[in-house]
């Protein structure tokens, strides 16, 4: 069971490190610093007017930590073939699940880790917490960590209904009390607290897994949707084989498809809009996106970080949503029609200029909300009409070319 994990695990870095390279590429990676370098001088000034008095911060500390334990779960690495073929394993695959726990362990630490990291400084500011105390805070966050994880490997067996029914809220609702302790009254006690849970969870999982069996089905289905979590978020920067979209009716955009001409010289246009409004993987992805975008121009203030990642979510959406030009290229009837190639290029090019001229304005009524001048606001509408007339005339006929 040692060497299948260490052979899954080495195959799933393979495969991770193959998109991140596709991901972090050498414009983005130089996006990423200036976004960074923003926050952080942004983050930094906002510490400077702060003081012992804005206690309100400390509890929304405490639920940004509380919250911040969801992130990262149990990497199992189980395919569907594992039902048949482990089966007979069964009592052997539990040290499969400790291999999973400990690989998962340290990057789920390591986040939190960072989270912690960055309440720091506020916690020094307005709670006038010190080292040793923050050192405690860390405890407590790694343990009530420990204690989640733990409780994901237990889930990965049959529980009983009515414990399963209570073992996770009344999970969240100990560590919720026992970050407010550790806020308001003293770390070192949230600490022996998180411990305490931590190892009652530990004895808990020895009890369970010896005397039960696994829940394959809903083990697998749990990994493939945290795969599909992580393909999804490589498919915002690439094509991912894995993100496959679905169909659906959405009778509420009908309204859309009047304002397109019918005749055959606008027939892909048509079929590309349609496309576009149904499906959910390229109108998921615009969509968020959009959203991303218009949230980030709205908090990071005015001048040319904004205007930088005004820019660099315009390319992505366009650059993402190149390949569905070949979306209906299995389709024998769209090569039977008497439809010519440069109709179909003019076709789609009205449909990419059409959703990033919505985007743009979009971003255009963020930075504005933003309060951000009128003079920069028409900076960033010439820069949105420049990139956009670029991607559709110029970057997309290279790309089919």
């Amino acid at each position: 069971m040692n060497e299948l994990f260490q052979t899954r695990l080495q195959q799933h870095l393979r495969r991770m490190l193959r998109y991140l390279r596709l991901v972090f590429n050498d414009h983005f990676v130089i996006a990423l610093m200036f976004f960074v370098g923003g926050l952080g001088l942004a983050y930094s000034n906002w510490l400077k007017t702060l003081g012992p008095q804005q206690t309100w911060i400390v509890w929304v500390l405490g639920l940004l930590l509380w919250a911040g334990l969801s992130v990262s779960h149990i990497a199992t690495l189980l395919e569907p073939a594992d039902t048949v073929f482990l089966l007979p394993r069964e009592r052997d695959v539990h040290a499969y699940f400790v291999k999973a726990w400990r690989y998962s362990w340290w990057l789920a630490q390591a986040v939190q880790v960072i989270f912690v990291g960055l309440t720091v400084p506020l916690l020094m500011i307005v709670d006038q917490m010190t080292g040793w105390s923050l050192l405690a805070l860390l405890i407590t966050q790694l343990a009530l960590k420990d204690a989640q994880l733990t409780l994901s490997v237990t889930h990965l067996y049959q529980v009983k209904p009515s414990m399963k029914r209570w073992l996770r809220p009344l999970n969240w609702a100990g560590a919720f009390v026992t970050l407010a302790v550790g806020l308001l009254v003293t770390p070192w006690l949230s600490a022996a607290m998180a411990i305490a849970i931590a190892v009652g969870q530990r004895y808990l999982h020895q009890r369970i897994w010896s005397t039960t069996v696994i829940a394959w089905r809903d083990d697998i289905k749990a990994e493939a949707n945290r795969m599909l979590g992580i393909y999804r978020f490589f498919n915002l920067f690439t094509d991912v084989p894995m993100v496959q979209g679905s169909v659906k009716r959405r009778r509420y955009l009908d309204w859309l498809l009047r304002w397109l001409p019918k005749d055959q010289q606008h027939a892909f246009g048509y079929l590309y809009t349609r496309g576009m409004l149904r499906g959910t993987e390229f109108s998921g992805l615009v969509v968020r996106l959009t959203v991303i975008g218009a949230v980030l121009l709205y908090f990071s203030g005015h001048g040319w970080l904004a205007m930088a990642l005004d820019a660099l979510f315009i390319y992505l959406i366009g650059f993402q949503l190149l390949p569905f030009y070949k979306q209906y290229d299995n389709i024998v009837f769209t090569h039977i029609y008497p439809l010519a190639t440069k109709q179909r290029v003019k076709n789609f090019q009205r449909l990419l200029r059409n959703v990033l001229s919505l985007t743009g304005l979009i971003f255009l009524v963020a930075f504005w909300l933003s309060n951000a001048p009128l003079a920069q606001v028409g900076i960033l509408l010439i820069i949105n009409v420049i990139e956009i007339y670029l991607l559709v005339t110029w970057y997309l006929k290279l790309r089919l070319a």
